[in-house]
């Protein structure tokens, strides 16, 4: 293969250090340019990323409006609802007037938060996947630079053609969060490169009663069912329930349990899947740091070995390989992690 030293941006570190068997030297020059290049740029943490968007969003803003003003329409007609005196009410379009319109409004008012709260949610996912995709490219490309780096005997062009490929990927990423940042597109961020932490439910079951109570979908099935209850109630207290008007409630009512039974067997699969996958990923986080681990042990005995000429430049070469492939996989587990515990915070409900 055809050397390069003499035109490799940190040969010379790289041979003196090399020479001297301080391998510790020979990495410090990609650590010196990654903490000069943090210096010029802002950190931003996922939590900061989430607020941002949710703060700066115009469509969660007119969202916020539309439920603002049904809670005062609300109140005002529950107000005058409750105004009407019982014993003014006789007839069954008199207790329809004092009792479902009461219902309806609380219902709206349910639905409101339903449109709000979902939407909330879907923009905090894609916020969560936008900074998870360009943390783990910046991570990608670091590692990159850092195989050809200490591909010092090479010209090693096809790893240069990856690493351009990383970077265009990575420019569209970033302009994708910043987008849902309301940012400019290429404003550069330092973040934060860790893994997320599971939601604290110790078990499968807590985490199906949590989203029972807290996911959009099932509070919109919950406020129906409420009011198909209300319409029941009063009208078998002010007409017969055989009648046309009390069979079609109680029709209306059964068929709103089934649609809420129907969705909370939609919601244990969603949640047990989502479980699962969170469990496999951070198990394969694990496997794949330890072999990271192992795969730098080797590559550093393997330098150490090559220059005090105790091994083959080709050992020197195929440990690299080993070492730049574990660190690839550890990176892009970290990644499937963070995704898999944020798909269970949205089928949870966040």
């Amino acid at each position: 293969m055809k050397s390069r030293l003499s035109n490799h941006l940190y040969s010379t570190t790289l041979v003196a250090a090399l020479l001297a068997g301080n391998t510790h030297l020979a990495m410090a020059a990609p650590a010196v340019v990654a903490a000069a290049e943090q210096t010029q740029t802002a950190p931003l943490s996922l939590h900061g990323a989430i607020e941002q968007a949710l703060k700066t969003s115009i469509d969660l803003e007119l969202l916020q409006i539309d439920y603002d003003v049904t809670e005062y329409e609300t109140l005002y007609t529950l107000r005058e609802k409750a105004a009407i005196q019982l014993e003014n009410v006789n007839t069954l379009d008199d207790a329809k007037k004092k009792y479902e319109d009461a219902a309806k409004a609380r219902k709206d008012l349910a639905l409101s938060e339903v449109t709000l709260k979902t939407s909330k949610n879907n923009l905090q996912l894609q916020v969560q996947k936008a900074y998870f995709e360009v943390s783990s490219l910046e991570e990608k490309i670091k590692l990159q630079k850092q195989s050809i780096q200490r591909q010092y005997w090479s010209e090693n062009d096809e790893a240069k053609e990856k690493l351009s490929a990383l970077e265009t990927s990575y420019k569209q990423a970033l302009a994708k969060l910043n987008d849902l940042l309301n940012e400019k597109k290429d404003k550069s961020w330092r973040l934060e490169t860790r893994e997320l932490s599971a939601p604290l439910v110790a078990t499968l079951e807590e985490a199906k009663a949590q989203a029972y109570k807290k996911r959009p979908d099932m509070m919109k099935a919950v406020a129906e069912k409420d009011f198909a209850e209300v319409k029941v109630n009063y009208t078998k207290d002010y007409t017969p329930i055989s009648t046309y008007k009390g069979k079609v409630a109680v029709k209306q009512l059964r068929k709103s349990d089934l649609v809420l039974e129907r969705l909370k067997q939609k919601v244990d699969q969603e949640v047990a899947d989502s479980f699962e996958k969170v469990a496999a990923a951070k198990k394969a986080l694990a496997e794949s740091v330890l072999a990271k681990n192992e795969a730098a042990k080797q590559y550093q005995q393997a330098l150490s070995d090559y220059t005090s000429q105790k091994a083959a430049l080709k050992d020197l070469i195929e440990k690299e390989a080993s070492l730049f492939a574990a660190e690839t996989k550890a990176s892009e587990s970290l990644y499937q992690y963070n995704l898999a515990v944020s798909t269970l915070d949205q089928s949870i409900g966040f």
